[in-house]
């Protein structure tokens, strides 16, 4: 009736079998659900109203009034009997049809609203799937990262390994380097014990050989004078000195002057002011005879407190006791 086809699932429908189906069914789709439950229920009204309609018609035809069958007030009765059931089927009727439109037009809205849902329902599963692709797209892209993520891991513990393995290995190495540090140290006092004896040995055969200077000493007059191969502070050069039995050159003539001008450096000498300034005097504590200064000097330009020989001028300058010259040592002639 009124053109409605139900939907082969309702049409199959099983209660004691199929209730799982069918409320999967509803869940999966509400709007067709909906729109096929309205289409039902509207038939199901049209139809009750026309077999109402149709009770009450034919028990109007077929059921005769008691007072109507008598023969005789068939002429009196008949009339206003027929005209009151006329009336009343009439109105009943009226109302049937009045209904029946009314659900008619419930039925037409129905339908609107069924076609308003399906297409509704299509917008919806379009925009669904729609959904589910960008739902898939992201679950791949979550996925690469995941991996991407664990690979990450992967290297920075193969990174932490190596730098493990390479913390131990520089371990081993400043082990190893601090071993070879103390035996080279242990190697360096060896050698300079070495070299101590060798000196001495040196000395003997000097003195043995009448010179009375040790072997790099040049004698000259009755001292022996020695010249260092390498630079080193006033202080440092002086506690060299010392520690071959002698001192810083004290310079008590211009022909002992001449003979230190020979070694053609700028070497310290045994002079210094640093007990009282501008009050220069010689390592040996006598004070200052010969006086050999470069014009201008001493100055005292920065805390110049040590004195120097230049040989290209043959003078004395005084400069700082930190900088680094060549050194001469004075010692006396051994018989």
């Amino acid at each position: 009736m009124m053109g409605f086809e139900l939907d082969d699932s309702l049409k199959t429908y099983n209660p004691g079998k199929e209730s799982h189906r069918t409320v999967t069914w509803l869940k999966e789709r509400p709007f067709r659900a909906a729109a096929v439950c309205l289409g039902v229920l509207c038939v199901v009204l049209l139809t009750g109203i026309i077999i109402v309609a149709g009770h009450h018609n034919h028990a109007a035809v077929e059921q005769p009034t008691p007072s109507c069958n008598l023969i005789g007030e068939q002429v009196q009765l008949g009339t206003r009997c027929n005209l009151t059931d006329l009336r009343r089927e009439q109105t009943r009727n009226k109302n049937v049809t009045k209904e029946r439109d009314q659900l008619r037009i419930t039925c037409t809205n129905l339908i609107q609203e069924q076609d308003l849902l399906g297409t509704s329902n299509k917008y919806l599963t379009k925009e669904m799937n729609q959904l589910q692709t960008i739902n898939n797209n992201l679950t791949q892209e979550r996925d690469l990262l995941q991996t991407s993520n664990n690979n990450l891991s992967e290297e920075m513990y193969q990174l932490q390994t190596i730098n493990n393995n390479l913390t131990q290995e520089r371990d081993l190495l400043q082990t190893s380097n601090k071993n070879l540090t103390e035996a080279m140290y242990q190697l360096q006092t060896i050698n300079n014990n070495v070299t101590l004896e060798r000196d001495q040995l040196k000395e003997l055969q000097r003195l043995s050989d009448g010179g009375g200077c040790l072997a790099g000493w040049q004698p000259h007059g009755a001292s022996c004078y020695f010249l260092s191969a390498e630079k080193k502070s006033w202080n440092a050069s002086r506690q060299d000195c010392q520690d071959k039995d002698a001192d810083l050159v004290v310079i008590h003539s211009e022909e002992e002057q001449n003979f230190i001008n020979n070694f053609c450096w700028s070497v310290w000498i045994g002079l210094h002011d640093m007990e009282s300034e501008s009050e220069w005097k010689w390592v040996d504590g006598s004070p200052m005879k010969l006086s050999l200064w470069h014009p201008g000097e001493p100055n005292n330009v920065g805390n110049e407190d040590c004195a120097e020989l230049m040989p290209e001028s043959k003078t004395w300058n005084d400069i700082p006791c930190s900088w680094e010259r060549h050194w001469v040592c004075k010692s006396v002639k051994r018989n």
